[in-house]
């Protein structure tokens, strides 16, 4: 068995989770939801920052703007990418536009650009929209 500190995606808390093989959900010990949901999470400054450096799993981060057509193209790839990796690696997106502070601190000049962190540090970056199978295959590299 493996122990895990996770950042509920609904209330942010920090939650101590032991991973077993069973495939039931795993709820949060705060507000119940589930913390093995795949889906990637929608985040503020203040949320980024606390899934970047408080969660035990890898986390990547994709940095947008709605009124970029390369970040708008690659919406769906990410999504489904992030499906296979529920509790290994926790997709995030924060809109750059709305949410200027994360992007300035890790130096984001041109989007899309996403950052892959492990323990609080980035440990890559790419300025270009992925495809699925690109995206999937970051991910697994950092398991």
């Amino acid at each position: 068995m493996q122990i895990l500190k996770v950042v509920c995606p609904e209330c942010n808390s920090l939650n101590c989770i032991t991973i077993q093989n069973n495939n039931e959900p795993i709820p949060c010990s705060q507000c119940q939801a589930d913390l093995d949901d795949p889906f990637p999470l929608e985040v503020t400054d203040e949320t980024c920052t606390s899934n970047i450096n408080e969660n035990d799993i890898a986390v990547l981060v994709d940095f947008y703007s709605t009124t970029c057509g390369p970040c708008m193209s690659m919406y769906d790839d990410y999504e489904d990418a992030a499906l296979g990796f529920a509790l290994k690696v926790r997709f995030l997106k924060i809109n750059a536009d709305k949410h200027q502070e994360v992007a300035k601190k890790y130096g984001v000049s041109s989007l899309p650009t996403i950052i892959a962190f492990k323990n609080g540090e980035e440990v890559n970056r790419v300025t270009n929209p992925l495809s699925q199978v690109q995206l999937s295959l970051w991910a697994d590299s950092l398991l």
